[in-house]
């Protein structure tokens, strides 16, 4: 599993919304954490670069991804 201390504040918020509500597209995990959606497609880029999150499916009228997170992504309580 990868350290998540290596992990912004916006990717480990990213991360807990995807464990709590996902799959998820950057917009709703935006609005769920009460973050920027820029900061949020950041993030996940981020959860996906460290092999946490992927995206899964894009929604065909607006072609905006959907990510979930990965068997390695299992949130520390």
């Amino acid at each position: 599993m990868t350290d998540s201390r290596a992990l912004t504040c916006h990717a480990k918020l990213a991360r807990v919304v995807l464990a709590n509500r996902g799959p998820l597209s950057p917009a709703e995990v935006a609005r769920e954490a009460r973050i920027d959606e820029a900061d949020a497609v950041e993030a996940l880029d981020e959860l996906a670069d460290a092999g946490l999150a992927r995206s899964v499916c894009g929604v065909c009228a607006t072609r905006e991804e959907v990510y979930e997170l990965t068997e390695d992504a299992t949130v520390e309580t």
